[in-house]
């Protein structure tokens, strides 16, 4: 949780709306400080997780082992461009991490890495898929995800991330406010508060044990969800993830 915090203290400065192309600079281990490393995994098989490309590294958590991060050595030097071509055309915050399946093989960090914390880096070969994370495929637990159609919209609620991050498709804007425990009625009502001051909103997020569904798919959904942030509401349903599987 203290991880999270830190990086919430990066993250609460941000929250606005999202134009042009977000270009992240990126580490890139000089050639002479990457010879070749004895191998750990020496079969190049496909890796499924979550990548994130920062100012100084790229990283990825697999999702059988999402609680450790390896450094990334991009072979195809596409997943940069990959990284921002995915958010063009929606909101984004800092650090968001996205699906991939990539094939490649894991490796000794090499020496700039290791000074940084990792004992492994993932050597990319080759890029299967790519994609934003959302409630089917994200490999790190969340409270709830909640949807909604009018206007277009989701919600992350995430203990585990320590955020919860509202992106509202319709109008490219995306708000972020740290996370705190909710308040909890007959495990059945959850609500949650939070603000951030940085930016002068706040938000306020109930879930309820209910029927829900949403148009045009018509989903069915085992709780609704009504979310206000600064008096503008947001209605939909939301999926909360099971016990055993956080």
């Amino acid at each position: 949780m203290r991880i999270a915090c830190l990086l919430f203290g990066m993250l609460i400065l941000f929250s606005c709306r999202q134009e042009g192309k977000r270009i992240p600079e990126n580490f890139i281990v000089p050639e002479e400080q990457s010879p070749a490393l004895p191998a750990i995994d020496a079969d190049r098989k496909i890796y499924r997780g979550l990548f994130v490309a920062g100012k100084r590294m790229k990283s990825f958590k697999r999702c059988e082992s999402p609680d450790v991060k390896y450094y990334v050595i991009d072979s195809t030097f596409q997943m940069d461009e990959l990284y921002q071509t995915i958010f063009l055309n929606s909101p984004a915050f800092p650090y968001e991490y996205v699906y991939t399946e990539v094939r490649g093989e894991v490796v000794a960090a090499p020496e700039p890495a290791a000074l940084q914390g990792f004992d492994s880096a993932l050597v990319v070969y080759e890029t299967l898929t790519f994609e934003q994370k959302n409630y089917r495929n994200t490999c790190i637990p969340y409270d709830f995800w909640a949807l909604g159609t009018t206007p277009s919209w989701s919600l992350q609620v995430s203990a585990k991330e320590g955020i919860l991050a509202l992106k509202d498709y319709d109008n490219n804007m995306v708000y972020l406010f740290e996370y705190f425990a909710p308040k909890v009625v007959n495990d059945e009502v959850f609500t949650y508060y939070s603000n951030n001051y940085a930016n002068q909103t706040a938000i306020i997020a109930i879930f309820k044990k209910a029927s829900c569904s949403e148009s045009p798919t018509d989903n069915a959904y085992s709780y609704t969800a009504t979310i206000v942030v600064n008096g503008k509401r947001y209605s939909g349903c939301a999926i909360r993830k099971s016990e055993e599987n956080q």
